[in-house]
Order: C-alpha cells, then structure tokens, then sequence
C-alpha cells in the first residue's frame, strides 16, 4: 500500500511517529521537560500539547506513514514534522543560537526512521509545513539546525561543552534537523553557530517547491522499501 502525506489533526494524533509522541524537549520549558521525562509521562504531555496547539493555532505538523489497512486501522507514520508559534515552544531556550525572531513561527522537529533517511521525506515534510505556514499568512519560519559534520575532531568535541554534547546526544530523540535538509529547502543562517545555527526562511518562499508530481513520486517509491 502506498504512503500518504497527511496533517496531524484530533484523530490522527496517535499515529505520528513513536519518537515524536515522546519527546517534549521543544514543547516545555528545559526543567519541566527534564522532570516529565525522568519521572513524569512525556507521550501524555505531548498529547495535551498536541491537543492544546491544534484548538489554538490549527495545523502544526504532518506524518508521512502508511495507508488505512483493510481493518479500518492505521499504519504509525514513517516520518512526522512539527511546527509552531514561536511561544508555543519554550524548549528553544535551549539553544545557543535561540531565541527565535518575533516575527517567526518556529519548524521545531522532523523525526524520521532511520530507513527511510536520505529518500526525499525529509523534503516532503519541509515543504508541506512551509506551505501550510503561508497559508497561515506567516511572515517567516525560522529552525534550529545541526551541522552534521562537526565536530571533526577530539578537540572540537570537547569544545562543545556539556550543553551542546547532550542536545546533539539526543538529537534523533528530539528531531533536531539537519542544516543540510533546511538550506535545502531555501533557509538561510541568521545566528552563526559551529554546530547549532538558527537558520530562517521568509514567506512566501522565493524558490520553488515540491511539485505535486513530485512528492507522489518520492511516497510511491517509499512505499516500495
């Protein structure tokens, strides 16, 4: 069965990917979110965020997963994208390069499986959340990116600090994107860092994205993995 590219609504929220329904690093503040996920139940925080930013702001996120089965059920996504209003997600004080721009929503996480990296999901994601973002009439969306090709060496890593180590740590658990698939999709750096840089994009985009023909070509070919 084919893949679909669906946004995360009411009824689809137990269908994103399993990494992003526990993850509550960019939707709490750092010592919250430290104590939900030492003690507490981050898939029922994220939830209630979920829930909350849905009522709110509408559509913040899509999934890329697999069609209904015959059952009536539904496959769990492959690959969910997040985004939000930029007070909507308090973990970016994380950041080194934070705080996000005034006039910026904020394309906070991508978490992908490790399969299907490198296939053009990425892409898909991207652009969909872009587009939904100009239909929100935003102005900009800004992200925080992880270059992956630092550090290069033992001294490089030690300069990084114990902050910097455990955010790129755990950077599949909290869909940290990369630089690459941003600048790809037309971001630009706005707030230098040697491996965390804010990178921002204005809206409407000036380069073009995704076709339609285009990313039915990239699900198809997911499909067949």
């Amino acid at each position: 069965m084919f893949a679909s590219l669906s946004p995360i609504t009411q009824e689809t929220l137990g269908n994103i990917h399993p990494r992003a329904r526990r993850s509550v690093f960019w939707e709490l503040d750092p010592e919250t979110a430290a104590k939900v996920t030492d003690k507490g139940d981050p898939a029922f925080e994220k939830e209630a965020w979920l829930t909350t930013t849905l009522l709110n702001y509408g559509c913040c996120g899509f999934s890329i997963g697999g069609s209904t089965r015959v059952d009536g059920t539904h496959r769990r996504a492959v690959a969910t994208v997040l985004y939000c209003g930029r007070d909507d997600a308090p973990g970016t004080v994380n950041m080194p390069t934070a705080p996000v721009s005034d006039d910026a929503e904020v394309l906070t996480s991508l978490f992908i499986d490790p399969g299907f990296t490198g296939l053009g999901l990425e892409a898909v994601l991207v652009d969909a959340s872009i587009m939904e973002l100009v239909q929100k009439d935003a102005s900009a969306v800004e992200a925080f990116g992880r270059r992956e090709d630092f550090p290069a060496n033992a001294e490089d890593e030690e300069a990084l600090g114990p902050e910097i180590r455990s955010i790129l740590d755990r950077a599949e658990d909290i869909g940290l994107l990369s630089v690459a698939t941003l600048e790809s999709a037309g971001f630009q750096v706005v707030a230098d860092h040697p491996v965390l840089p804010r990178l921002r994009l204005e809206l409407p985009p000036q380069q073009h994205l995704l076709s339609a023909e285009a990313v039915e070509l990239l699900l198809a070919e997911t499909s067949a993995c």
